[in-house]
């Protein structure tokens, strides 16, 4: 049995339990119900489970793996990512789109479609989200991308941490969701093309190489949120670097946010 189904089973049961002694009449000495005891217990028990889980950690091991670009001239590339720290940058070979260290193991799909290669990576087992199972179920994946082919890259994360250095790679859409997050993005140095970033409870950090302009435009929450508005000048309702219409390298940057911490420079 997972780890997952034994905490969060032992917590229904003493949930049941509580409710059933309340049903039976059974009150504390104070007169207080015995299940207003759930959350007191309940965190109790959570706090033994993560000491168990750092104390008793369990190993997981590490899988080298690669992509073959299989004779495409694009690709579209997608990474589920869950719990732990992931870098994502420039450095697979000529003939392969991607190659890395994926502990927990990688489920890979790849195929060609046209001129395209389709590729979506996702962890090989099903691990829960949720700090309470503490960090034997971190995910640490290094991952290399082909920086010639035109890709266009989707990531989906989650509770992590994550290093994506794309100053070299040649993108020509990029899609980034995150949950409770830490991001530190570096957006490609050529090109025309979009990034949409859409996050959750986060923390963000968008680094722009110099050279290339952009249009940023937001729609947050409770953000803290900072641009460098020298670089790129507040109009209206977005900021906007002076020669963006014109510029040979661009993004045009959309950033939904709910309560996050974004930094753009």
């Amino acid at each position: 049995m997972r780890r997952s189904q034994l905490f969060w089973g032992s917590v229904l049961l003493l949930w049941g339990l509580l409710l059933l002694v309340d049903a039976m009449g059974v009150r504390l000495p104070n007169g207080s119900s015995i299940s207003s005891l759930f959350w007191p217990i309940g965190l109790l028990l959570a706090g033994g489970w993560i000491l168990f889980g750092v104390f008793m950690r369990g190993k997981i091991e590490d899988e080298n793996a690669s992509i073959d670009l299989q004779g495409a001239s694009s690709a579209s590339v997608r990474i589920n990512h869950g719990a732990g720290e992931l870098k994502i940058h420039s450095g697979a070979a000529s003939n392969e789109i991607m190659h890395g260290t994926f502990s927990g193991g990688l489920d890979q799909k790849a195929s060609r479609n046209g001129d395209s290669l389709e590729v979506r990576m996702r962890p090989a087992k099903d691990f829960v989200d949720f700090p309470f199972f503490g960090p034997q179920n971190r995910l640490d994946w290094d991952v290399a991308l082909n920086a010639d082919i035109p890709t266009a890259l989707t990531m989906n994360l989650g509770a992590n941490k994550a290093t994506l250095d794309l100053r070299d790679m040649n993108i020509t859409d990029l899609k980034l969701e995150t949950g409770a997050s830490e991001t530190k993005l570096t957006l490609p140095s050529r090109g025309r093309f979009r990034a949409d970033l859409d996050l959750g409870a986060a923390s963000l950090e968008v680094i722009i190489p110099e050279g290339l302009s952009a249009r940023i435009r937001t729609s947050v929450g409770a953000v803290d949120l900072k641009v460098d508005e020298m670089r790129f000048p507040r109009n209206g309702g977005y900021y906007q670097s002076q020669d963006f219409d014109t510029a040979a390298n661009s993004v045009d940057l959309t950033v939904d946010a709910g309560a996050a911490s974004i930094k753009i420079k």
